[in-house]
C-alpha cells in the first residue's frame, strides 16, 4: 500500500511543480518576484501555527470519532496515526488517509470496515464546515449566493439520507442485488452503521463545530498572508475565497485539488481586483503553508511510526 501511495505522492509533487511553473509564467516572473520581496515574512510562523492548529483540532475530532465507535488506543499512538495520515493530503479526496485504518488494523486488530467510515465522516464534516464558512463569507460580500446555496442544499440532502437509517438500509438492500456487491454487502452494512453513528445527532453537531474551528484557523492564516502582501480584504472575504476554493479543489477529486484550488484562489483574488503578481504569490504562500506543510509533517511522522512499530506495521502496510 505505502509503495503505491509514495508513487502517487511523487506524481503529485511533479504536478505541483508544473503548476508552479505555469502560474509563474502567467503572473509574469518580475511581478511575482516583486510580490515575494514585499511579503512580511515575520508573519509566516503565525500562518504555520494556524495551520498546525487546524491539524490539532482535527485530531481532537478524530479522537471524538474513535470514542463514538468505542475504538480504544493510547493517545500518543492515536496522535501518531492521525498525524502520519497528513502525508496523504495530496491523494484524491484525501482518501489516502485510509492509512489510519491500516494502522488500526495492524496495531489494534480493528476491522477496516469499522474504522474507514471515520475518514468518510471527516470529509463530510470538513465539507459542511467549509460550505458554512463559504456561505457566511458570500453573504458578507454579496457574492453570487445561488451557487453556494445549491451546493449547501445538495450536500445537506445527502446527509439527510445517511441520517435516515430506514431509507439508507433500503438503498443498501437494492445494492445487494448487484452481483459485484452481493458478497460485500455485510461490509457495506458495517461501514454504514459506523457512518450513521458519526453523522447523526450530537456526534454530527460536535464534529462539525470542530471542523468549523479547524478550517477557520486556516482562513485566518490566509487573511494574514494577504496582509503580509499588503492586500487589505476583510476577514470574511478572505475566508470565503479560501474556503470556497478548498471546496472546489476537493470536489474536483484531483490529488490535493492541485491546479483547481490554485486557479480558484488566484481567480477570486483577481476578481477582487488584486494585482496578478500578488494574487499568485498569495496562492503559492498559503498552499505551501497549508497543503505542503501538512504533507511535510505527515511524512516525518509516518517515517517515525514505521520505525516505532516496524514489526507490527511495515510488512502489512507495504504488502497491502
Amino acid at each position: 500500500m505505502l509503495k503505491k501511495l509514495r508513487a502517487r505522492l511523487f506524481i503529485s509533487l511533479a504536478i505541483a511543480a508544473i503548476i508552479g511553473v505555469a502560474f509563474s509564467l502567467y503572473a509574469n516572473t518580475a511581478q511575482l518576484k516583486e510580490a515575494f520581496s514585499t511579503f512580511a515574512y515575520e508573519l509566516l510562523p503565525l500562518v504555520l501555527a494556524l495551520s498546525l492548529l487546524n491539524y490539532l483540532i482535527r485530531f481532537v475530532r478524530w479522537q471524538y470519532y474513535l470514542r463514538a465507535l468505542k475504538i480504544e488506543l493510547p493517545a500518543g499512538e492515536s496522535f501518531g496515526i492521525f498525524m502520519s495520515s497528513l502525508s496523504m493530503s495530496v491523494t484524491p479526496g484525501k482518501m489516502g488517509e485510509i492509512v489510519k485504518s491500516y494502522f488500526l488494523k495492524s496495531l489494534r486488530s480493528v476491522p477496516i470496515s469499522k474504522s474507514a467510515p471515520i475518514i468518510f465522516a471527516e470529509r463530510i464534516t470538513d465539507f459542511l464546515a467549509l460550505l458554512t464558512i463559504s456561505m457566511i463569507g458570500a453573504y458578507s460580500i454579496g457574492y453570487e449566493k445561488r451557487v453556494i446555496i445549491i451546493f449547501g442544499v445538495l450536500f445537506i440532502g445527502g446527509i439527510s439520507i445517511i441520517a435516515n437509517r430506514s431509507l439508507s438500509m433500503r438503498i443498501i438492500g437494492l445494492l445487494e442485488k448487484i452481483p459485484f456487491l452481493t458478497k460485500r454487502i455485510k461490509l457495506i452494512e458495517t461501514a454504514y452503521e459506523s457512518s450513521h453513528t458519526m453523522l447523526t445527532g450530537k456526534t454530527l453537531f460536535v464534529s462539525t463545530l470542530l471542523g468549523l474551528a479547524a478550517w477557520f484557523s486556516e482562513c485566518v492564516g490566509f487573511f494574514f498572508v494577504l496582509g503580509g502582501l499588503d492586500i487589505h480584504l476583510k476577514i470574511l472575504s478572505a475566508s470565503f475565497i479560501y474556503a470556497f476554493s478548498t471546496v472546489v479543489g476537493a470536489i474536483s477529486f484531483l490529488p490535493g485539488g492541485l491546479g483547481v484550488t490554485e486557479t480558484s484562489l488566484a481567480g477570486l483574488l483577481l476578481l477582487a481586483k488584486i494585482p496578478k503578481g500578488a494574487s499568485v504569490a498569495a496562492t503559492f504562500i498559503i498552499r505551501a503553508a497549508t497543503l505542503w506543510f501538512a504533507v511535510f509533517i505527515g511524512a516525518g511522522v509516518l517515517s517515525y511510526m514505521q520505525k516505532r512499530y516496524a514489526l507490527a506495521v511495515n510488512g502489512k502496510l507495504e504488502n497491502n
